[in-house]
């Protein structure tokens, strides 16, 4: 019977054990930043077009960081010397909003960012945030809200990476625009 016991306890002990690496490996495994976006991870991209220049501004320098407290990509901003405006709101300079992943099927091009398509744009990799604050509002004392979708582009040479970045309004039907940026010494 003693036993009985001693082989009843080792197997819950090594059953026990085996489910604590278990847990542990997937708590790495969370940490870990997918692989469509590492890429992109640390390299600073500069805005190099932008449709609407009230939300983010040509010459302006961005970098995604990979939180893993918070599983998200955090997009960190900084003036650039040759820079038109100001980075504003919740993208001054600093790490102030948190992008969540998509993973698609594939890479996007910009031309397909440029086309709208929402079919096609759905099967593409994407980081989106929810609720950014890009400029003030025309009504006084109160917060114009838009949802930032970042597409990243693979270029045509290894290491040269680009995005494009959809800005959309749920508060206006026409607001928006489309950002280009890379990181291209050109």
């Amino acid at each position: 019977m003693h036993a009985q016991s001693i082989r009843f306890s080792r197997v819950r002990g090594i059953a026990a054990l085996t489910a604590a690496m278990l847990l542990g490996t997937l708590a790495v495994r969370a940490a870990e930043p997918d692989s469509s976006i590492s890429g992109w991870l640390g390299k600073e991209i500069t805005i190099e077009s932008s449709s609407s220049t009230d939300l983010m501004p040509v010459g302006g320098k961005l970098t995604f960081i990979f939180d893993s407290e918070d599983n998200t990509v955090r997009v960190c901003t900084r003036q650039g010397t040759s820079q038109r405006g100001s980075w504003r709101m919740d993208m001054v300079p600093g790490c102030n909003v948190a992008l969540a992943l998509t993973r698609g099927e594939r890479y996007c091009t910009i031309e397909d960012v440029k086309a709208g398509n929402a079919e096609v744009l759905s099967a593409c990799h994407r980081l989106r945030s929810h609720d950014v604050a890009l400029r003030p509002s025309k009504i006084k004392g109160s917060l114009e809200l838009h949802d930032v979708i970042v597409f990243p582009i693979e270029g045509s040479t290894p290491g040269d990476l680009s995005i494009a970045i959809l800005v959309d309004s749920p508060s206006r039907v026409t607001d928006g625009g489309i950002f280009i940026g890379s990181n291209n010494k050109r």
